[in-house]
């Protein structure tokens, strides 16, 4: 504002001072005329610098009071921010005296109670373990009736059976079929085995119980079906004798409880596909079939099937014509009567990586025994514990299985070298030599799976026979036995109860 009123007394000042000289410039002026103009000039700018003087300091006491009101202003904020903050803090002040009061009153309570808080929280404590620990003896309770229920449950579907109960069973198995009277051929179907139609040692088999489910709108569930080489899936309930009930089925065998406890379904003739062999199947009006496997290098077997999937016969057919019988149950042989059985006590061999070729060779030659002066028949065999073991066992130490599985790998497989090579040779030496494969299980599971598990097992190790070692598949019977022969009697998992073990059965076959 100061700046604007001195320029404008500026201006005036400098605009008198210039008029004289336009007059000056109109001619000559009256000399008393002029001095009066001047004169009247000097008083006028006298009077507009003191006019202009009095607005400068009208203007600056305006802009002095403008300035001491909004410092009056400022102040009076800054004086109410300082209150607001004092406030603020002296209730903060009390608020936190009230806090520290009742915090140190909580203390004093706290304090006062941790004796009895103590005492209360070690008996909560006490009675906490006391009902876990009766939670965990009812559990361990509920688990072993569990248990006891499952055996009890096993012990009615496979009753321990003593060697003459065995006997007497088997002594009730029907043995005619049309298959094996007849001369002449039945529904004849005829087909080329493939490389997947050939199972592997070191495939894992379904080791799961599956029920067998309601028959679907084709007549029969797939898990109502079992695989029988040649036949094609046939219908259990087909294959099943009056009372007989599944247990379990696995497409591949089936365990069925009978009056005589349990028993497998499955297809024996497994063993004998090979990749390129034909297969000839004759199927009669009572169910029962012949079958003829064709090998490449000519030589040919025979199998006669009974209607409820048994194998009855079979017959070997060399290169050279020769034919060669390796069992027949259709010819009739005497009931065993255990007590006249003679007891051969001949020890077990226990084969592993120390037992040489010779040793088991010698071992095989050593289960022909002078007493036994009668035939039987492989039904027999496979069945009557009594009869089995009037020739020594070939225990397989070095072939251990995993607990539910039935694989054996590539090099467990060439564990088996030295037994292979013997089989391979006493085979070599007599076309008409049978040896059982037996399958065993520890007794962790119940009775059923167990079972179709140990024939499995045995089945993998004539498969790994064949497989490796060129052993002839249709020399070799395999069975199942699940847990009732542990090595080591105990209820718990044992390695050393899941194992195989080999009979050279020939001397009692002839």
């Amino acid at each position: 504002m100061k700046q604007v009123l001195k320029s404008t007394t500026a201006l005036l000042i400098a605009g008198s001072l210039a008029m004289p000289h336009a007059l000056y410039a109109q001619g000559d002026a009256d000399p008393k005329l002029e001095k009066a103009e001047q004169q009247e000039r000097l008083e006028n700018q006298a009077e507009a610098q003191k006019a202009a003087e009095k607005a400068e300091r009208k203007a600056e006491r305006k802009a002095e009071r403008k300035a001491e009101r909004q410092a009056e202003r400022e102040a009076e904020a800054e004086k109410a921010a300082a209150d607001a903050i004092a406030a603020q803090e002296a209730t903060a002040e009390t608020e936190q005296a009230v806090e520290t009061e009742q915090q140190q009153a909580a203390d004093a309570n706290q304090q006062n109670a941790d004796t009895t808080e103590a005492t209360t929280e070690m008996t909560a404590e006490e009675r906490k373990a006391e009902r876990q620990a009766e939670r965990k003896a009812e559990r361990k309770a509920e688990r072993k009736a569990e248990r006891q229920a499952e055996r009890a449950a096993d012990q009615d579907a496979a009753p321990e059976m003593d060697s003459q109960a065995q006997a007497d069973a088997a002594a009730e198995i029907q043995t005619e079929t049309a298959a094996a009277s007849s001369e002449g051929e039945g529904n004849v179907t005829t087909r080329r085995i493939e490389k997947g139609d050939v199972r592997s040692s070191s495939q894992e088999f379904n080791t799961t119980a599956n029920q067998v489910v309601e028959d679907d709108d084709d007549g029969i569930s797939d898990l109502g079906k079992i695989a029988i080489l040649g036949a094609g899936a046939l219908a259990i309930s087909q294959l099943l004798k009056n009372n007989d009930k599944v247990v379990t089925n696995s497409g591949d065998r089936a365990v069925v409880q009978g009056d005589n406890g349990l028993r497998v379904i499955k297809d024996d003739d497994v063993l004998l596909q090979r990749p390129g062999s034909e297969l000839r199947t004759e199927t009669f009006n009572d169910g029962s079939t012949r079958n003829y496997v064709t090998n490449a290098d000519g030589s040919q077997v025979v199998t006669i099937r009974a209607a409820d999937g048994r194998v009855l016969r079979r017959t070997r057919i060399l290169p050279d014509g020769r034919e060669v019988t390796l069992f027949d149950d259709t010819r009739q042989v005497e009931s065993v009567q255990v007590s006249e059985l003679p007891t051969y006590r001949g020890d077990s061999v226990y084969y592993n990586n120390n037992v040489s070729r010779n040793d088991l060779q010698l071992a095989m030659q050593a289960t022909q025994s002078d007493q036994i002066e009668r035939r039987f028949s492989l039904s027999q065999i496979r069945n009557i514990d009594a009869v089995r073991r009037l020739v020594p066992e070939i225990e397989v130490d070095n072939v251990n299985f995993e607990t539910g599985s039935s694989v054996i790998r590539p090099d467990q497989a060439q564990d088996l070298a030295a037994l292979g090579a013997a089989m391979r040779d006493a085979i070599q030496k007599n076309p008409a030599d049978v040896f059982l494969i037996e399958g065993h299980t520890d007794a962790v599971g119940t009775a059923g799976l167990n079972l179709a598990l140990s024939d499995r097992r045995a089945e993998t190790v004539a498969l790994a026979l064949t497989e490796y070692f060129d052993v002839p598949p249709e020399n070799l019977v395999v069975q199942g036995y699940g847990e009732s022969d542990l090595k080591v009697p105990t209820a718990t998992a044992e390695s050393a109860n899941r194992r195989v073990a080999v009979r050279r059965i020939t001397p009692l076959l002839n």
